[in-house]
C-alpha cells in the first residue's frame, strides 16, 4: 500500500525507529497474544486491509488505537478539525494536544504503538474532492463523520453513497449516553440500498441533524436517559449534545471485531446496542427504568414520526402532542 503524500496530506510510515526488530519480527511479536482468537488467515487479512477512518472524533477516534493494537497496518485518516477541551473528555486526546488536528495526533498514536504501521492523514477530511479516491482504496471504512451540521452530514451521505457505488463495506456509531449503537452496511452486498434505504426518496441537500437521527438511529435503541434531552432539543433548546466517554470507547472494541468479521467474509449484525449504564444497574432498576422508558418511546414515538415525515430542512413544532411541556 503506497503512503505517497497527496494534496493536503501527510504520510507517516515506512521503517521503525533503531533497534526496532524487522516488521515481520516485530509483527509476529506484537500479535502473539492474538493467537487462537485471531487465526492466522484472519491475522493476515487485517494486516493487510486498508482502512480508512472518515472523521477522527468520538466514533473514528476511539477505533484506530484497537485496530493498531490487533495487528492492522494500513490506515487513512481523514479529518479536518482539531482538538479542543471539550473533547477531552471522550476523545483519544490531551491537554498537549489541543490545537492540534485531531488525525494527526492519532498517527503518531498508532505509530507509537506499532512503529510500522502505515498511516497517511487528510487534514481535508472527507470531501468532493477525495471521496472516490479514498473510497476506491479502501477495504473497510469506518464512518465517524459529524452529525451535528448539515455540511458534515452531506460529507456523510456522499461518503455512503461512493461506498454503496464501490462495494465497500461501512460500519458507523452513534454514542448515546451510556449506549453504543453500531450500524453495519456491508455494501459488498449489491442490493443493500444507501444508509439501508432510510433516506431513499427524500432530498438529502441541507439535512437537519434531528431529521437525520430520527430516520437512521432506530427509536428502540434510545436509552431512557437521553428522553430529557431530546425534548429539550426538539423544543429548541440550544444544549449541546452529552456525550461520554465509556459510550464513545465502546465502539472502538466492538467495531475492531467488527472489522476481522467483514474482512474475513463473515457475516455481521447489521445493528449492535450495548448500553453500559443499563449493564451495571441490579435488576430491580433495570425493571423500574425500563417501564419508565418504554412510556417515554411511546411518548417520543409520535413527536418522531411527525419529524421523520417533515421535509428534511423544516422547521417544524416538535413539542410533545400531549399537552405537556417539553421541558
Amino acid at each position: 500500500m503506497t503512503t505517497t503524500p497527496r494534496a493536503g496530506s501527510v504520510a507517516l510510515s515506512d521503517s521503525g525507529p533503531p533497534h526496532t526488530p524487522s516488521n515481520e519480527d516485530f509483527y509476529a511479536e506484537f500479535t502473539a497474544r492474538n493467537a487462537g482468537l485471531i487465526d492466522p488467515r484472519e491475522q493476515e487479512l487485517l494486516r493487510d486491509a486498508a482502512i480508512l477512518v472518515a472523521g477522527c472524533g468520538s466514533i473514528g477516534g476511539a477505533v484506530v488505537e484497537p485496530l493498531v493494537r490487533l495487528g492492522a497496518e494500513h490506515f487513512m485518516l481523514a479529518e479536518p478539525d482539531s482538538y479542543e477541551l471539550h473533547n477531552l473528555n471522550r476523545q483519544h486526546a490531551t491537554v498537549a494536544d489541543i490545537g492540534h488536528n485531531k488525525a494527526v495526533v492519532l498517527a503518531r498514536a498508532a505509530r507509537a504503538v506499532n512503529p510500522y504501521a502505515q498511516v497517511e492523514v487528510d487534514e481535508r477530511g472527507v470531501v468532493a474532492e477525495n471521496m472516490t479516491e479514498r473510497v476506491s482504496e479502501a477495504s473497510l471504512i469506518v464512518d465517524g463523520v459529524d452529525v451535528t451540521s448539515a455540511a458534515a452530514l452531506a460529507c456523510k451521505y456522499a461518503l455512503h453513497v461512493a461506498a454503496h457505488d464501490l462495494g465497500v463495506p461501512v460500519v458507523s456509531g452513534y454514542d448515546i449516553a451510556g449506549v453504543q449503537l453500531v450500524l453495519v452496511y456491508d455494501y459488498r452486498l449489491r442490493s443493500l440500498p444507501v444508509l439501508d434505504g432510510r433516506l431513499s426518496g427524500q432530498p438529502v441537500d441541507d439535512l437537519d441533524p434531528l431529521w437525520f437521527l430520527a430516520r437512521v438511529v432506530p427509536l428502540r435503541a434510545l436509552p431512557v436517559e437521553i428522553f430529557p434531552v431530546l425534548r429539550r432539543q426538539l423544543a429548541g433548546g440550544g444544549e449541546p449534545f452529552p456525550q461520554l466517554v465509556y459510550s464513545a470507547r465502546l465502539f472502538g472494541a466492538i467495531a475492531a471485531r467488527v472489522a476481522v468479521d467483514l474482512l474475513s467474509g463473515r457475516p455481521v449484525r447489521k445493528r449492535i446496542v450495548v448500553d453500559a449504564h443499563r449493564l451495571s444497574r441490579p435488576l430491580s432498576a433495570r425493571c423500574r427504568l425500563a417501564l419508565v422508558r418504554w412510556r417515554e418511546l411511546a411518548r417520543m414515538s409520535r413527536t418522531a414520526l411527525r419529524y421523520r415525515n417533515a421535509t428534511p430542512a423544516a422547521t417544524v413544532d416538535m413539542a410533545p402532542s400531549d399537552g405537556r411541556s417539553a421541558s
